[in-house]
């Protein structure tokens, strides 16, 4: 797994995991999570022959302060899984005051499995 990017502002603000296989998948997805950029970036190249996009949205929080992190990307069972988890801030911390949207974006090798994602904890 390759991380394509990983940060705290998205145009994507609602909880979300998904899986891209094909390039007009990508840039529907990219063109709406760079949304909130002006001009908004080129999405990254992905070479779909032999890779997928996977992706955790974690959604829009109130402060800074949270992350999202995909840890790892394991094949069992005739499945792909990803591993991701999140992280709070701690409580009574002190946290940027801004709406953020944590996520993580990876590339991996391309599969037709089915992937299940899995929240794990941190």
């Amino acid at each position: 797994m390759t991380t394509i990017q990983n940060g705290t502002s998205s145009g994507i603000r609602e909880p979300l995991t998904m899986v891209v296989r094909t390039q007009g998948d990508w840039d529907t997805l990219w063109k709406r999570h760079a949304s909130i950029q002006s001009p908004p970036p080129p999405a990254p190249a992905v070479d779909f022959s032999r890779e997928m996009v996977a992706g955790v949205f974690a959604g829009e929080k109130n402060t800074g302060g949270y992350e999202v992190e995909i840890t790892g990307v394991e094949v069992k069972d005739s499945r792909v899984y990803v591993r991701y988890g999140e992280k709070a801030p701690p409580s009574g911390g002190i946290v940027t005051q801004a709406l953020t949207q944590p996520f993580h974006l990876i590339k991996l090798p391309k599969s037709d499995m089915p992937i299940v994602f899995e929240k794990m904890s941190r």
